[in-house]
């Protein structure tokens, strides 16, 4: 049946051409001046704290006496830990998180299978903490590819950054493609078929419209891993960090992201984080202990704000018998083609693996030359530090900074 609609293909991944955004900006700016905008301000932060307890009208007369003082329980506790006291709380109680907003960018014509199920379930999980509001979820699709299609973007994106400007926290997922050779970010299309653009063009050019919002926000990548594992790619996620200044940014190295293995780190990381107020620095190991299946899978790049310096961890699984020190083993020798299960010693910090068939290496035909059994040694990686999160008899998890 004929297209009838000119809608952009869903696209699925793969390679694209590149494309030059600043071009296409060029031909937006002779199309139609660009309008200048008002800018609105952040409300100063009115809340102090983030857990609060409902006190009735009746009984509000108390709280408001000069001599009555808050204390959660776990203060408490630690406070009298040695000369216990008793602790009198509400009957009620609720989370009082900070007004927040969980913002999805995605792919115009991207699969819907990709990126929007699991940002629907991080969005159920975080909406049950305010039932009294003071909570936005808002999906925003972009095509980049012509200069209409920008133009409309960005009054979208306008718009909606001077909604969010009264939250005191956002989370920003972009879900997009990479090209896997060059690790260009899927910025749209041009007579329906996709293109990419440099990371660096690419995101100066999403972000810019939400630049109010993007401030001391956080980025979760729902993309695949050229972007990280490319340098130049890499390089300039790293100085969109310095230009717009978001909280934190997380990234994902898989070579293809499996974005359902994401779910459980990134829910515990939330919690942690948006409800509880906890460090990013430090709930991003404790998010470890809830990741499941995600470090087999891939590791995590956290690109983050400490003492007015842009940080780069990276977290890093390794089992004994599975990963070691980072490094997957082939299921099956080079050497022999033999499938085995590898076994291994280790010395020290260093585990080696040798092949355990017994012909391997060896020749049959006269006059060739043998070769010992194939082997693996792997060292644990410089800078790195074990971490006692997510940590059982073989496996735990490794923190790098890079």
């Amino acid at each position: 049946m004929a297209r009838t609609k000119q809608t952009a293909r869903k696209v699925t991944g793969g390679s694209a051409p590149r494309v030059n955004l600043q071009v296409l900006q060029k031909k937006k700016a002779k199309a139609k001046a660009a309008s200048n905008k008002p800018s609105l301000k952040k409300p100063a932060n009115i809340n102090s704290g983030w857990w609060g307890h409902v006190v009735s009208e009746e009984h509000m007369y108390k709280v408001k006496k000069l001599d009555v003082k808050f204390i959660c329980v776990t203060c408490h506790w630690q406070k009298n830990k040695n000369d216990p006291k008793p602790y009198f709380y509400a009957m009620t109680s609720q989370v009082a998180p900070l007004p927040t907003a969980l913002v999805h960018l995605y792919l115009e014509g991207i699969h819907q299978d990709i990126g929007h199920p699991q940002v629907a379930m991080l969005h159920s999980f975080l909406q049950a903490y305010f039932p009294e509001g003071d909570y936005n979820f808002s999906q925003l699709p972009f095509n980049l590819g012509t200069p209409e299609s920008m133009e409309a973007y960005e009054q979208e994106a306008s718009h909606l950054a001077n909604t969010l400007c009264a939250y005191s926290k956002v989370v920003l997922f972009l879900t997009t493609h990479s090209d896997e050779d060059r690790g260009d970010l899927f910025i749209g299309y041009i007579n329906n078929k996709p293109v990419a653009s440099k990371t660096l063009e690419f995101l100066q050019l999403l972000l810019s419209p939400l630049s109010k919002v993007v401030d001391g926000a956080d980025i979760i990548f729902y993309v695949c891993g050229s972007v990280v594992t490319n340098p130049q790619s890499f390089n300039g996620v790293k100085e969109v960090a310095q230009h717009f200044i978001p909280r934190t940014m997380l990234l994902f190295d898989a070579e293809h992201l499996q974005l359902a293995c994401t779910v459980p780190y990134l829910q515990s990381l939330l919690d942690n984080t948006i409800i509880q107020g906890f460090p990013v620095s430090s709930a991003a190991r404790v998010a470890l202990n809830d990741c499941g299946m995600l470090g087999r899978h891939s590791n995590i790049i956290l690109v983050m704000w400490q003492e007015e310096a842009l940080v780069v961890e990276k977290f890093l699984w390794t089992d004994k018998h599975l990963k070691p020190w980072g490094h997957l083993l082939p299921v099956q020798c080079p050497q022999c083609g033999t499938i085995q299960k590898w076994v291994g010693g280790s010395a020290e910090k260093t585990i080696s693996f040798e092949c355990k068939y017994s012909n391997c290496g060896k020749t049959i035909g006269a006059g060739e030359v043998s070769l010992p059994p194939k082997t693996y040694s792997f060292s644990i990686p410089e800078n790195a530090t074990q971490l006692p999160q997510g940590k059982t008899k073989t496996s735990s998890w490794l923190q790098i900074t890079l």
